[in-house]
């Protein structure tokens, strides 16, 4: 299914049409294993090393979602929360960001308490006003421009085609918080952004049993690296059984 026009409704019933190649069974197994076998050589065939930087039990899941927004790769985290703070994460000290004044009260209160700690200069403007983010960008400074939209808790709204241009002609990555719309409603990446995150514990997976978040990358360079590396070393990596409960709640 992965060369056919779906529907995204269709992308997430049919989960790609995905079978587990050892048993044809057509939902994924839960892989449980923490460990992967090393071989006689000291190699890892199967190109996994510790379920703390990858598991095949994302695979299916980070595929639907990748699908559903247009991106190149997706990675699955413990949380929201995990798979925004990563972004960051990724940054240099130094690096001038810009952040909404309006946006999710926990990873603003994050950005104020931890991530000025560690050299980032964050500033926050009202996203919404394009001329406001044209006066505050500082090209060859501002490293990441990051949206919310609609933002918690006010539902305001930012042009992320128009925002996106701005930045990246300062040379600025584009990051878009689209829990609210989901791939449903805006698919970020279409409008310029560079990375897309959600909270999937709301929309995407839809039934209020798992925390989990999800990143969403437009190609898979350096900077995706940086982020999927940090996921690994500072394991706010998904459960098996989380990425199995996300994958039916999108089903």
């Amino acid at each position: 299914m992965d060369d056919i026009n779906l529907q995204p409704d269709s992308i997430a019933a049919q989960a790609l049409g995905w079978i587990d190649e050892a048993t044809r069974a057509i939902t994924p197994p839960i892989h449980v294993s923490s460990t992967y076998l090393r071989d006689p050589d000291n190699g890892y065939r199967s190109g996994r090393i510790y379920a703390r930087a990858d598991n095949p039990a994302f695979d299916q899941a980070e595929a639907v979602i990748a699908r559903l927004e247009n991106g190149a790769r997706a990675a699955l985290f413990a949380s929201g929360m995990a798979a925004a703070t990563a972004v960051f994460q990724a940054l240099a000290p130094g690096d001038h960001v810009l952040a909404p004044k309006v946006m999710y009260w926990s990873l603003r209160n994050w950005l104020m308490n931890f991530a000025t700690q560690w050299g980032l200069n964050v500033e926050f403007i009202d996203m919404t006003d394009v001329g406001t983010v044209e006066a505050a960008i500082r090209p060859g400074k501002t490293r990441l421009v990051w949206i919310e939209t609609p933002a918690n808790p006010l539902w305001t709204i930012t042009d992320i085609a128009a925002t996106a241009a701005i930045a990246h002609r300062a040379g600025a990555l584009v990051a878009v918080d689209s829990t609210v719309a989901s791939p449903v409603l805006t698919r970020p990446i279409e409008h310029g952004a560079d990375i897309v995150m959600h909270a999937a514990t709301k929309y995407l997976n839809g039934h209020s049993d798992l925390i989990a978040g999800v990143l969403i990358t437009r190609e898979d360079d350096d900077f995706w690296k940086r982020v999927k590396t940090i996921r690994a070393q500072l394991g706010g990596t998904l459960g098996s059984f989380e990425a199995w409960l996300l994958l039916r709640g999108m089903r």
